[in-house]
């Protein structure tokens, strides 16, 4: 059976140079991202202390503790804190594939994203659309810094 070969020549010498410029920018790109998620962190955790308008809604307390008023923020609007348990659960996490800035709270994400019943009250994506401009700002000067580090003048 015939068969169709293309012999790519320098295969092994374009890895050994984009493993090098792994090594080079990969930490200053890492040292953006946790930055970047940092930011992300402050400004969804603001956003979310902010009062945000709304309807005002009459909770329970857990084990019986009475009720009490609490502003629910409108649609689109980041939610208002209640508990204080989505502020405090906000983490910026450095995992080996990337930077993960969020909530594991099961809520934070219906929040965010709505559901059948709710509308969304989104707090994480505004936050890093707030960051966008920075982070890439911050990104491409750790970048120059890199490559200005390893001109050769």
């Amino acid at each position: 059976m015939p068969r169709a070969e293309v012999d790519i020549q320098g295969v092994e010498a374009t890895q050994k140079a984009l493993a090098k410029l792994a090594r080079q920018f990969g930490p200053a790109i890492a040292e953006a991202a946790v930055i970047g998620a940092h930011a992300i962190r402050t400004t969804a955790i603001q956003s979310i202390q902010d009062q945000s308008p709304g309807e005002i809604v009459v909770r329970s307390r857990t084990g019986g503790g009475g009720e009490y008023d609490h502003t629910a923020a409108a649609a689109g609007e980041a939610p208002n804190t209640d508990t204080g348990d989505l502020v405090n659960s906000i983490q910026v996490e450095v995992l080996p594939t990337g930077v993960f800035v969020g909530t594991r709270l099961a809520y934070g994400g219906w929040l965010e994203l709505g559901t059948r019943k709710m509308q969304a009250r989104p707090w994480l994506i505004p936050a890093l659309e707030a960051n966008r401009a920075e982070i890439e700002k911050t990104t491409g000067k750790k970048i120059n810094d890199v490559i200005l580090r390893n001109a050769d003048l």
